[in-house]
């Protein structure tokens, strides 16, 4: 590799492990169990330090300081990069720390978390919601997010709470969600219980989207709600609030013009989120997944989905306050 490697030649020489063979090349990985740590550091004394003054060097010159919004920032590259036409970044007021940003087609957008990421899990682009800046700015202004950020971490404790307790009553957490609508990625200025579409179609909540004050469906169960049979197959339970999100859906998209005269009530390429499981297993969460390719309007989220998504969202909106 040299200077005239072109950058769209360089992951075909990452693809061959060229990274990994010139590191081990300088210092071999500690292996030896039996071995302190201290005696490999003075066994590797000169290769180690050869080591941290590459990594100096990059954290120096490739940690790019930049101003934006008169705030002083730190715009870092990033090891995945998952795009053809955009770059991922790193964001933040330290050198490779912050948000996660990706500049696309002249935008610039930030990462927040759609998913629940455990240890071993693999990433992709479908485990963060990438939002332009100007609207996550207006989600972070809306009037459902609380101004202090004190009150922010507050509601967070209270659902970890919640759910560290075993709370099942399903009214809780729909009175809790009512009074924090932004835990679903501030996307939402406020989410209404209980609206009658008609005599037979009554979610649990439509959402009114930030982005053009259209609605969304929420239907929620109580996190310990039992889903899966002994076989792994779902219950009856889960497979009556599936079928209900897809009637919902039906019938917005059939009768959105009735319901915008006649109740007021806009519906715009509707979405539904079904809001139920918590700590489930990875086959659990794979069916998941099998389920919602049957029909992509419907995001099943788990509770620890939902945590996840608020606490992401709790720090992007503080990065923004500060």
């Amino acid at each position: 590799m040299d200077s005239a490697t072109s950058d769209s030649e360089i992951p075909q020489l990452l693809g061959d492990g060229i990274i990994q063979t010139l590191i081990d090349a300088i210092a071999e990985p500690k292996t030896d169990v039996k071995q302190s740590i201290y005696d490999y550091f003075l066994q590797n004394k000169n290769r180690l330090q050869l080591l941290s003054l590459i990594r100096l060097v990059i954290h120096t010159n490739y940690s790019i300081k930049g101003k934006i919004k008169n705030t002083d920032v730190y715009v870092s590259p990033h090891h995945i990069q998952w795009f053809e036409n955009g770059v991922m970044f790193v964001q933040g007021d330290k050198q490779f720390e912050g948000l996660i940003g990706l500049y696309q087609d002249g935008r610039l957008k930030f990462a927040l978390a759609a998913r629940d990421i455990r240890g071993g899990d693999k990433l992709g682009p479908d485990a963060f919601n990438f939002v332009d800046l100007d609207e996550m700015e207006k989600r972070s202004n809306q009037p459902s997010i609380p101004k202090s950020t004190n009150d922010l971490d507050a509601a967070i404790c209270r659902l970890e709470n919640l759910l560290y307790e075993g709370t099942s009553d399903e009214a809780t957490y729909q009175m809790y969600l009512s009074e924090n609508p932004w835990v679903f990625g501030a996307q939402y200025t406020r989410v209404d219980s209980h609206i009658s579409l008609n005599d037979e179609n009554i979610p649990d909540f439509t959402a009114v989207r930030v982005s053009d004050s259209s609605r969304d469906i929420i239907e929620i169960k109580s996190p310990f709600l039992q889903l899966f049979r002994d076989d792994g197959s779902f219950r009856a339970d889960f497979n009556n609030a599936w079928n209900k999100a897809e009637r919902y859906l039906d019938f917005t998209r059939r009768e959105a013009d009735y319901l915008r005269r006649q109740k007021g009530i806009f519906f715009d390429n509707p979405k539904c989120i079904l809001l139920a499981g918590y700590q489930l297993s990875e086959s659990q969460i794979a069916e998941f997944r099998i389920k919602e390719r049957m029909n992509p309007a419907i995001t099943i989220l788990t509770y620890n989905d939902l945590l996840t998504m608020a606490r992401s969202t709790v720090r992007f909106v503080k990065a923004l306050k500060g």
